[in-house]
């Protein structure tokens, strides 16, 4: 669930865990110079930021996968609230997402479908905040 939460925040891609021997930041580092000591504690520093990052265990990936490549089936509709419209997101569509996983080449099981759903309702609840769904 704290992968579709972080989809929902638009920070997925900061989930997955990077590799910083070669980063930008530390090809600039020894470009100008830097020592190796530097370097180490230049490294130390970007390890740190990661770790709030999202991992996700390896039997939850194929699930992850498959939601990340449903991300263009929901549906949506607007809600008038206080006079404002609203976006409420009210879940996948099944059809199209079964065609987004089967075309991307991925098999769906019970478990994926099982795992997809449980994504989509955080997701979902991530999205709509505090609006009734």
């Amino acid at each position: 669930m704290a992968a579709a939460r972080a989809w929902a925040a638009g920070s997925l891609d900061a989930a997955t865990p990077r590799s910083f021997e070669d980063d930008e930041v530390l090809a600039d580092a020894r470009r100008f110079g830097a020592s190796a000591a530097e370097l180490a504690g230049l490294r130390q520093i970007l390890l740190a930021g990661q770790a709030d990052a999202l991992s996700v265990w390896a039997d939850n990936a194929p699930v992850v996968a498959a939601f990340v490549v449903t991300a263009t089936q929901w549906r949506t509709a607007l809600d008038l609230v206080d006079g404002r419209m609203r976006l409420v997101w009210i879940g996948l569509d099944y059809a199209g997402a079964k065609v987004s996983i089967e075309q991307s080449g991925m098999t769906i099981s019970p478990a994926l479908w099982t795992g997809l759903r449980i994504m989509e309702a955080a997701a979902r609840d991530a999205l709509n905040g505090d609006r009734v769904h």
